[in-house]
């Protein structure tokens, strides 16, 4: 392209240089003097007109990134609930009670003399001394004893524990950090582009 216009610009400042000094003759030979005086017209089959193409322009439609893509983060807060629970104030406990050991009196058969056969001498009323054998019989009597009924033992009294409800404060879900992915934004742009460029060539004039 830059050899064509080269060569056009070439030929046009010699058709150029040739028709001034083609005018610049036909004035000395009319007699033309001063500015006034203005070169005869082309003749002949060796004349040239310069016919120019105009720029061809077209409009293209681009898609263009306006925001790209990015990521954004997001804390979530903890979150907190209240839960009732029991609660123990006073714990089970066992209290002990020492019963004494309980007694009472009984009355008991008991052999006082045991009895028995005896020799005994005597004096009758005649003044003779007699002997015989005496039988004696089983003496008994009665006494009171303290015996133990029950012995002495510990008896355990058990208090149950002591309850209660109260509210606490627990985590049910810890803090967070989300990441939100935003996607790019893109937009449609028309564009003015240059298809085929201008030019300009001679042409021989009555063709």
């Amino acid at each position: 392209m830059t050899q064509k216009v080269l060569t056009v610009s070439a030929f046009t400042a010699s058709a150029f240089s040739a028709a001034l000094l083609l005018g610049s003759g036909a004035a000395q030979a009319g007699g033309c003097l001063g500015s006034s005086c203005r070169p005869a017209p082309c003749k002949g089959s060796a004349c040239y007109n310069l016919v120019q193409t105009p720029p061809v322009y077209d409009t293209i439609a681009e898609t263009q990134l306006v925001r790209p893509a990015r990521t954004q983060h997001r804390i979530v807060p903890a979150r907190y609930e209240y839960v009732t629970e029991d609660v123990v104030i006073q714990p089970a406990r066992q209290i002990p009670h020492h019963i004494p050991a309980q007694y009472t009196s009984v009355s008991e058969k008991v052999l006082i003399s045991p009895g028995g056969k005896r020799w005994e001498v005597s004096i009758d009323a005649h003044g003779r001394t007699t002997g015989c054998w005496v039988y004696d019989k089983p003496q008994y009597g009665y006494r009171q004893r303290t015996v133990e009924v029950s012995p002495a033992r510990t008896e355990y009294q058990t208090i149950p524990a002591v309850h209660t409800q109260r509210q606490r404060k627990v985590m049910v879900q810890p803090t967070q950090v989300l990441r939100d992915t935003i996607p790019a934004v893109y937009e449609t742009r028309h564009r003015k582009v240059l298809v085929s460029h201008g030019s300009q060539h001679w042409q021989r004039a009555g063709y």
